[in-house]
């Protein structure tokens, strides 16, 4: 009887133990869905932030494009990044997918708009500038970035007369 009345007194006092741990555990639970609901609605807005960042740098480029075409008188340097341009929204995408997708898609972009396109690219990028080579040589997001708008500034240079230089 005694014995019994022991086992049951453990029973009584594991079950007791189990019951306030479950509770303990459902409180971290609530604790950690609530911080999982936060992280993911702050990597939402992250996510629409970076595209809005993304959509306005294509914006002010491909304006910027256009408008130097217009002024220029020999397009065909300026055609070297008409798919890069165009393409823009996609490089960046990929581009912020890691390091060393930038010359991936830049490649696969312009040798779909004309085959061999992306040898002349790279032919002419290697007659530019240090600063310019080093850029492109990233590989990443910030060189893309930063590529596109040290040619469009180079174009834009190009156009303003001597006298104002």
């Amino acid at each position: 009887m005694v014995f019994s009345l022991v086992i049951i007194g453990i029973f009584v006092a594991v079950s007791i133990y189990f019951y306030f741990r479950a509770e303990s555990l459902y409180r971290q639970l609530l604790i950690v869905k609530k911080d999982a609901a936060h992280a993911k609605k702050e990597s939402k807005q992250m996510v629409d932030s970076i595209a809005v960042i993304a959509k306005k740098n294509e914006e002010f480029s491909v304006a910027r494009y256009k408008r130097i075409k217009e002024l220029v008188s020999d397009p065909a340097e300026l055609e070297l990044l008409l798919p890069l341009v165009n393409n823009f929204s996609m490089i960046f995408r990929e581009s912020l997918r890691g390091k060393g997708q930038l010359h991936k898609v830049a490649k696969k972009c312009c040798d779909s708009y004309k085959p061999g396109h992306y040898k002349q690219l790279t032919t002419h990028i290697a007659k530019q500038d240090a600063q310019i080579k080093r850029v492109w040589s990233s590989n990443n997001l910030s060189g893309f970035i930063a590529f596109i708008e040290a040619m469009l500034i180079e174009h834009e240079t190009k156009l303003i007369p001597s006298s104002d230089k």
